[in-house]
């Protein structure tokens, strides 16, 4: 298996730092699937998101000197670079609306319901249309809160912001997912 070399982010870390190929590998089947759902969400085409999640690895693997564990984990400032790299492509390019299905949104608080699976088909629907009228950004924030299970110190660093701003903002997105629901 490609982790039993490698138990620890900071022994990842140094051995990318030394230009060791395995360790690369890791980084990639570590942390490759989690930037890819942050970008394919934020970019829509598939295709795109293959390129840029492979262009992000590529900055957080060169830029690895530069990473510093006091600040945010591997997965975090891994995360922060897709995230970047995905606001820089849509800069770029022209605004879609990205669509959520249910299997990449538990969205606790908006219902009574823990979680989308104990909702009839009918909320289920009004619960994605919902989540198709939020921005792109919106959609991202409760995607990386809710479905990754990230906490608002970590998404905070990924979309540099502050944790008390980011928490006002999950709770006007909250608020607003009720009254399109309701």
């Amino acid at each position: 298996m490609y982790m039993t070399s490698y138990k620890t982010d900071i022994e990842i870390i140094k051995a990318v730092a030394r230009g060791d190929a395995k360790a690369c590998d890791v980084v990639v089947k570590r942390f490759g699937r989690i930037m890819f759902d942050i970008i394919v969400r934020m970019v829509r085409d598939r295709r795109d998101a293959e390129e840029l999640t492979q262009d992000a690895l590529l900055k957080g693997i060169r830029k690895i000197d530069s990473y510093d564990p006091e600040c945010a984990s591997l997965k975090t400032w891994l995360c922060s670079i897709a995230y970047r790299t995905a606001l820089s492509h849509l800069r770029r390019s022209t605004f879609e609306t990205v669509a959520m299905t249910e299997e990449t949104v538990i969205y606790k608080g908006v219902t009574e319901y823990d979680s989308i699976q104990e909702m009839d088909d009918s909320r289920v629907e009004q619960l994605q249309r919902a989540l198709r009228r939020l921005s792109e950004e919106e959609q991202m924030l409760v995607t990386l809160f809710y479905y990754e299970n990230m906490s608002l110190a970590d998404i905070a660093y990924i979309t540099a912001t502050t944790t008390n701003a980011l928490g006002v903002r999950m709770y006007r997105i909250r608020r607003k997912l009720y009254n399109m629901i309701k």
